[in-house]
């Protein structure tokens, strides 16, 4: 494929196997925004899926006045919203708000921010970490990155202070975040363009890979690795041109280097580990590719979907290449075809589980898990991840004591 203008956005579909691409051309004062629809391979066992998107939802049009940069979905189906409009749903939401999953406003959600909201991380908890352009955020001080409880309420206990934007975060699966943009200090310490905060907010003084240029996406995959996009040209002290990875520790993987001749801005893991890179480069690992492309994965992207024999408990492990996921729900099918949702996962070592079931027995059932991540510039490459499982819970017998009668 040739592309013309910049790809800042990916998004794996899993019906019929494509990936959907954005991209922002800016011309004349005006911003255009195209789609385009790219066959790619993806493994049936494993896809990726979001909500169909050939045409408009008549039913969702919340409508904003100005640009929106990120959006996240939260586990009960809301959508956070940040940008640089002041008004959404014909309401005063100053550069974030929150829409019901009709699309309607939520009018219990109206925290503010002074000015762009670039990047939304929302976390196990429900906590929605915020990252952009602002030096206010819900009527308090926090310079470029915040965080909000579940309720829109500011949390007062979170303040790491950068001193200058922040265009990606990235919740990891034990619950620190890494953060990317064109700062030079973070949490009063020097990070220069990437640094990483444990769940509480305080600095990662283990974390310091040092970046000569901005970083504008991140992408976490399900060893921990972390791939990292943007405009440097070094990484962890060593040349990385535009894209490289680090280890979970924060060092450099010394086995990754594609090298791009401009930067990256969009990051999208598939399930099988492949990564599909957008931004403005025309050559990617020494061969021409014009803003887009895909690198294979040096690993394998591993997951396992099981169900306990008492039909009580359901687990995913996964591990590998493959993208790590912020959140989970399981669903469970007599057809394969239409599902029972199920619940949402907790997570635990090395993956998601959901407890409490009472799965039926003595019949064909397939479990599904979703999980869901998002990546890329300004957080705008998103999918979801799912796993499909065809279980068979064997009738037991039950034996009650035996009571003696006279």
């Amino acid at each position: 494929m040739n592309a013309k203008h910049v790809f800042h956005t990916l998004l794996i579909r899993r019906s019929p196997r494509k990936l959907l691409v954005g991209s922002t051309r800016i011309a004349l004062g005006r911003v255009f925004v195209a789609a385009l629809l790219l066959a790619l391979t993806v493994p049936l066992a494993l896809t990726a899926r979001p909500a169909h998107a050939q045409s408009p939802d008549d039913g969702f049009n919340p409508g904003a006045n100005d640009l929106v940069w990120a959006l996240a979905v939260q586990s009960d189906g809301k959508i956070v919203v940040g940008g640089d409009f002041t008004t959404l749903g014909g309401q005063t939401r100053n550069r974030i708000g929150r829409l019901n999953a009709d699309g309607t406003l939520d009018t219990t959600f109206n925290p503010g921010a002074n000015n762009a909201v670039y990047a939304l991380a929302v976390q196990s908890d429900g906590k929605i970490v915020v990252g952009g352009n602002f030096t206010t955020l819900g009527g308090q001080t926090r310079n470029y990155i915040g965080r909000l409880k579940a309720d829109g309420t500011l949390d007062a206990t979170f303040n790491p202070n950068a001193n200058n934007d922040v265009y990606a975060l990235a919740v990891q699966s034990d619950g620190k975040i890494v953060v990317g943009g064109p700062f030079t200090t973070l949490g009063g310490q020097t990070r220069n363009r990437i640094g990483r905060l444990n769940a509480d907010g305080t600095l990662d003084t283990t974390f310091n890979p040092d970046a000569a240029g901005s970083v504008g996406a991140l992408a976490v995959q399900s060893d921990g690795k972390l791939v990292v996009g943007g405009a440097f040209t070094t990484l962890g002290g060593q040349t990385r041109n535009r894209i490289g990875r680090l280890n979970a520790d924060g060092t450099l993987d010394t086995t990754f280097n594609p090298g791009a001749d401009y930067a990256v801005f969009a990051l999208a893991v598939q399930p099988d580990g492949k990564l599909v890179v957008g931004g403005r480069f025309a050559t990617l690992g020494g061969q021409m590719r014009n803003r887009i492309g895909r690198l294979s994965s040096d690993a394998a992207a591993l997951q396992n979907l099981t169900a306990n024999t008492s039909g009580t408990t359901v687990t995913w492990t996964r591990s590998g290449a493959g993208p790590e996921v912020w959140r989970v729900t399981f669903a469970s099918s007599t057809d394969g075809a239409t599902y029972t949702f199920l619940g949402a996962g907790t997570r635990i070592a090395g993956g998601w589980q959901l407890t409490g079931l009472t799965l039926p027995r003595g019949r064909n059932l397939f479990i599904r898990a979703r999980g869901y991540y998002a990546t890329g510039y300004l957080n705008g490459s998103a999918s979801v991840v799912e796993s499909v499982r065809n279980v068979y819970l064997t009738e037991h017998t039950i034996y009650l004591p035996l009571v003696l009668r006279q």
